[in-house]
C-alpha cells in the first residue's frame, strides 16, 4: 500500500521552501552538459529516457559566466543525487559550469558515471585537444587554484569505465540503452528481497544462467526468446533462487518484472492486479491502467514487441496461468526471458520446444545443510553436547532449506532431550512430518500473535506492514511483540520494502487452520478471502457473527464487464466485522439495518461515486483505504470523516476525486 500525502492549501512559504529542499534532494541522476554540443536530439531522447524509466534527473540549463559561484542549488542537487553522469564533449571544458559541477562531483565523492560523447577519454585525462585549447582560455580568467582544481577533476572522471559514443555500432540510442542498463544496476531499482542466509546456491545460479543464455561476466544476452521453468518440491528454495538470478541479470533488459503468488493472486481473481504491475514495470513509468482481463492482455501483446524483457512468474502450476500474462514469447522483443518456479515441469510444454529449458532445483547437499541448519539452531558458539543430531534432523527433513529453517529456529535454544523428541516425530513421510512441526511451532505462540499470524496469512502477505499495527493495537493484540516473535520463529519476515512475506507453506499452514473452524460452512469462520467461499455465503447471506475480516473481489469476466454490486442487506449479519476490503465492488440498497458498528479497517478500492460511503458506521474505524477511487468528497465530508471515525491512516493513492484538504490533523 502506497500512503498519499495531501499538501493544504494556502502552504506558507516556508513550507514551500521545504518542499523544494525535499525536492532537491529526491533526484537520482544529475546530469551535467554543455549546451550547444549536445542539446536537441541526444540530450533529449537521453533525458526523455531516463525519465521514462522512472528516473528522477536533475538537468540544469543554466549557463554560468565567468567570475560567477555555482549555484547552491547545483551543489545541493549533486550532493543529494545517487549518481551524476558528466556528458563529456569536445567543448565541454570551455564552460565554467561544467567545470566547476564536475569538481563538486569529485569533492562530494559521488559516484560518477561519464559519457564520452566525440571525445576519447585520454583527451579529457590529459586536457589535449580542444580540452587543452579551453584551458589557455581559463587559464587567463580564473585563478591557479581552480584551475588546478578542474584538471584535476577531469582527470579523475576520465579514468572512470564509462561509455564512449564511438565504441557503439548503433549510435547513440545504443549508447543511451547502455547507461540506463548500467543505472539500474548501481542503484539496485526493482531488486527482490532476498535473505542474508543464503548457502549453496552459487552452483544452481550458474547453471541457470547457462540455460538462459545470459553472461553477465561480459554483459551479453544470447539472441532468440527463452523460456526456463524452475522445478522441484515445495520448500526446495526456487522463488529464493529465481530473485537471486532476476536480481543478477536484470540490469541486461530493457526492463524487468518480478511477479510474485501467480497461482494465488489468480485463485483470489487478483488477474488484473497482475497485469497492472506487469505493464507498469516494463513501461517503467505511468500508464492507463487496465480494468479487465482481456483488455490487459490486449495491451501487453502489443506494447512490448521491441523491448527486451526479463519477466518471472512465480508459484505457477497451470498454463492458464501463464496465458494472459506471456501466452507467446514473440509478444516480447529478441533476447527476452521468463523465468517460472513451479511444481510441474509439464507447465511449459504450451511453448515452441526450441524456446523452452527447465532447471530442477534439489534439496542441499549434506554439508551445506548442515551449516544452514546451524545457522538458524544455534546461538554464537557451537556446543558439543549434541552429536550426531544435527546431520540426522536434516537428513529427516529432506535437506529442504524452508524445513531447516522452520525446525533450526524451533530448535534454537532447546535441550537435546527435545531435540531428540523431534528427530523421532520427523523421521517418515516428509510432508506428514513438516506440517506437524509447523503446527508445533504455531502452538508455541500467545493467542495474540496467533491471531496477527492468521490475518497476515489469510490477508496482508505484501502489505505495508505499518497499516496492519493500526488496527492491531486498536484490538489490543500488541502487534510490535507478535511481529517480532513471528520473526525470531522464523514464521515471517519483513522485506526491505516494509512488507509482510512468508513462505508458501505457512501461508497455507494458517489458511487450513481457519478452514478447520468450520470445514463444512464458510460463514462460521472467522476469516472469509476466498472468491468462491464468499460467494456461497455473502451474497447468500450465510454469513455469521462469527466473520472477523471478509475480501470482497469481483468477478472480472474475460470477454465483458459484469455487474459486480452487492446488497446492504448482504451484511446485516456481520455484527463483528473488524476488517473489509471490497476489491472494485459496489453496495447498493437500504443501508437502515446495516449493523457494522464494528469496523475497524475499510479498503474500498475503486469505490464508486455514487455509493454511500457514509452509509457504513465509522465511529470505531482507524484505517480507511479509497485507492483508486471515484468517491468525491468535499471539504465538510472530510470534516465529518473525522469527527465520526478515529482514523489514523487514510490512503489515497490514485484516488481521483479527493481534494486537497486542511485538516487532515487525525490522519497520519
Amino acid at each position: 500500500m502506497q500512503m498519499s500525502v495531501r499538501v493544504p492549501n494556502g502552504c506558507s512559504s516556508s513550507a514551500n521552501a521545504f518542499a523544494e529542499e525535499l525536492a532537491v534532494c529526491n533526484y537520482q541522476v544529475f546530469l551535467s552538459f554543455r549546451g550547444p554540443d549536445v542539446r536537441g536530439n541526444f540530450l533529449d531522447c537521453f533525458s526523455d529516457n531516463l525519465t521514462g524509466s522512472g528516473f528522477m534527473v536533475f538537468r540544469d540549463c543554466k549557463e554560468i559566466e565567468y567570475g560567477e559561484r555555482i549555484d547552491t542549488k547545483i551543489v545541493e542537487a549533486i550532493k543529494c543525487s545517487d549518481v551524476c553522469i558528466p556528458v563529456l564533449s569536445k567543448n565541454f571544458a570551455s564552460s565554467p559550469a561544467c567545470l566547476m559541477e564536475v569538481a563538486q562531483m569529485v569533492e562530494s565523492e559521488k559516484t560518477i558515471l561519464p559519457i564520452f560523447y566525440g571525445v576519447k577519454p585520454g583527451v579529457v585525462r590529459h586536457q589535449e585537444g580542444t580540452y587543452g585549447e579551453s584551458f589557455v582560455v581559463q587559464e587567463k580568467r580564473s585563478n591557479t587554484e581552480t584551475i588546478s582544481k578542474w584538471k584535476t577533476a577531469l582527470a579523475n572522471v576520465a579514468g572512470i569505465k564509462g561509455f564512449e559514443l564511438e565504441e557503439v555500432s548503433s549510435g547513440y540510442h545504443e549508447l543511451i540503452r547502455n547507461v540506463i542498463s548500467k543505472l539500474w544496476q548501481l542503484l539496485e531499482i526493482g531488486k527482490e528481497d532476498v535473505t542474508e542466509n543464503l548457502v549453496g546456491i552459487d552452483r544452481n545460479v550458474q547453471e541457470m544462467m547457462r540455460k538462459l543464455g545470459v553472461h553477465d561476466e561480459d554483459g551479453r544476452v544470447d539472441k532468440g526468446r527463452c523460456v526456463l521453468a524452475v522445478c522441484g518440491l515445495p520448500g526446495v528454495g526456487k522463488t529464493t533462487l529465481a530473485k537471486v538470478v532476476y536480481n543478477k541479470i536484470s540490469h541486461l533488459f530493457d526492463a524487468c518484472s518480478f511477479l510474485k503468488d501467480v497461482r494465488d493472486e489468480i485463485e483470489q481473481k487478483k488477474l488484473v492486479s497482475l497485469q497492472n504491475k506487469l505493464i507498469r514495470d516494463l513501461k517503467r513509468g505511468n500508464f492507463q491502467e487496465v480494468k479487465f482481463s482481456d483488455q490487459g492482455t490486449r495491451v501487453i501483446k502489443c506494447l512490448f514487441r521491441r523491448k527486451r524483457v526479463l519477466i518471472v512468474l512465480d508459484d505457477v502450476d497451470d498454463f492458464e496461468q501463464i496465458k494472459p500474462l506471456a501466452e507467446n514469447l514473440a509478444w516480447f522483443g529478441p533476447g527476452s526471458r521468463i523465468i517460472l518456479t513451479t511444481k510441474k515441469k509439464d507447465v511449459i510444454n504450451h511453448y515452441e520446444i526450441r524456446e523452452i529449458n527447465e532447471h530442477e532445483v534439489l534439496p542441499m547437499d549434506e554439508n551445506h545443510a548442515l551449516e544452514f541448519f546451524c545457522k538458524h539452531a544455534f546461538r554464537p558458539g557451537h556446543p558439543d553436547d549434541y552429536g550426531s543430531l544435527p546431520s540426522e534432523i536434516t537428513s529427516a527433513v529432506g535437506r529442504l532449506p524452508f524445513a531447516i529453517e522452520i525446525v533450526g529456529s524451533y530448535l534454537n535454544g532447546k535441550s537435546p532431550e527435545i531435540w531428540r523428541e523431534t528427530l523421532n516425530k520427523l523421521e517418515g513421510e516428509l510432508e506428514k512430518a513438516v506440517e506437524p512441526m509447523l503446527k508445533a511451532s504455531y502452538d508455541l505462540l500467545d493467542e495474540n500473535t496467533k491471531e496477527i499470524f492468521l490475518d497476515i496469512a489469510c490477508f496482508f502477505i505484501g502489505v505495508d506492514k505499518t497499516i496492519p499495527y493500526y488496527m492491531w493495537d486498536a484490538r489490543k493484540r500488541f502487534p510490535n511483540r507478535g511481529v517480532h516473535e513471528l520473526q525470531n520463529m522464523s514464521f515471517l519476515k519483513i522485506r526491505e520494502e516494509n512488507e509482510f512475506w512468508m513462505h508458501d507453506q505457512l501461508k497455507i499452514l494458517g489458511r487450513e487452520l481457519v478452514r478447520k473452524e468450520n470445514p463444512k460452512n464458510p460463514g462460521k469462520r472467522s476469516r472469509l478471502w476466498d472468491y468462491k467461499d464468499v460467494q456461497t455465503t455473502l451474497r447468500k447471506k450465510k454469513c455469521t457473527e462469527n466473520v472477523e475480516a471478509l475480501r470482497v473481489t469481483p468477478n472480472f469476466n474475460q470477454d465483458e464487464s459484469e455487474c459486480n454490486c452487492l446488497n446492504y442487506d448482504d451484511f446485516h449479519h456481520l455484527s463483528n466485522l473488524k476488517f473489509l476490503e471490497l476489491n472494485n465492488v459496489g453496495i447498493e440498497g437500504n443501508p437502515e439495518n446495516l449493523l457494522l458498528s464494528n469496523l475497524l479497517w475499510l479498503d474500498w478500492h475503486g469505490c464508486p461515486e455514487k455509493s454511500n460511503l457514509f452509509a457504513l458506521d465509522m465511529k470505531k474505524l482507524v484505517i480507511l483505504n479509497l485507492c483508486s477511487s471515484r468517491v468525491s468528497l468535499n471539504p465538510e465530508d472530510w470534516e465529518k470523516l473525522m469527527l465520526v471515525s478515529r482514523v489514523r491512516a487514510c490512503v489515497l493513492f490514485l484516488c481521483t476525486n479527493a481534494p486537497c484538504t486542511r485538516n487532515y490533523s487525525s490522519c497520519n
